[in-house]
């Protein structure tokens, strides 16, 4: 078989490998309606062990604790050595002025978290960090932060307990998750729906029409 190109013919350039290093529901949502094909690095961070006075800069080190495991440990999560690798990674939490509403660890917990939020406007905070890898090596890094204001109504005891029981919320930040479980208990969003799910289009698009990935 003969491999060999013409003049006007170029070799393909290689593959990019999209590793997403979480593994949100909301987060997998985003890049599949992109049409993307990527796969899902669980990382080894404890991101309970990751705290800071300051939510946003809490937010900010568990974005980066989880792109530095997957950059740092090529071969365990087993980046290409040739192609380009693309690993996003993200986090997200609920913040009112200096407490931050991450994932709850029961229904009873959902409880007291969605109590807390409810009837009020918090602000929906994710940090995305996007790196660019030549094989093994960094070329290039993005590190962005998302805010949205997110207004809920306050359900009534007996709602509230329907709308726990109904759906397992332990999974997304701040106890519910408007993709999901379509309610009424999200009144108003001021800024970027995709943000609340956890992978704002306004951060992720551009980067990803730059690298290609996207047209």
């Amino acid at each position: 078989m003969n491999l060999s190109f013409s003049k006007n013919q170029e070799p393909l350039p290689p593959p990019l490998h999209v590793i997403l290093a979480s593994q949100s529901i909301g987060r997998k949502s985003i890049l599949e309606k992109l049409g993307i094909r990527f796969r899902v690095a669980v990382t080894r961070i404890d991101e309970d062990a990751i705290v800071d006075d300051d939510p946003i800069t809490m937010i900010k080190r568990r974005t980066k604790a989880k792109i530095e495991e997957v950059i740092k440990h090529p071969r365990i999560y087993t980046l290409s050595e040739e192609a380009k690798n693309i690993v996003i990674a993200a986090d997200s939490m609920a913040v009112v002025g200096k407490k931050a509403f991450g994932k709850s660890i029961d229904r009873e917990d959902t409880k007291q978290l969605l109590k807390a939020l409810m009837g009020k406007t918090h602000t929906f905070v994710t940090a995305v960090t996007i790196v660019l890898l030549n094989g093994h090596t960094e070329a290039k890094r993005w590190e962005k932060i998302e805010k949205t204001k997110v207004t809920m109504r306050k359900l009534s005891p007996a709602e509230l307990d329907s709308y726990v029981a109904r759906y397992d919320f332990t999974r997304f930040a701040a106890g519910y998750a408007v993709n999901e479980a379509p309610w009424d208990l999200v009144t108003k969003i001021d800024g970027s729906y995709t943000n609340v799910i956890g992978l704002p289009f306004e951060v992720i698009l551009p980067i990803l029409r730059k690298l290609e990935v996207i047209v």
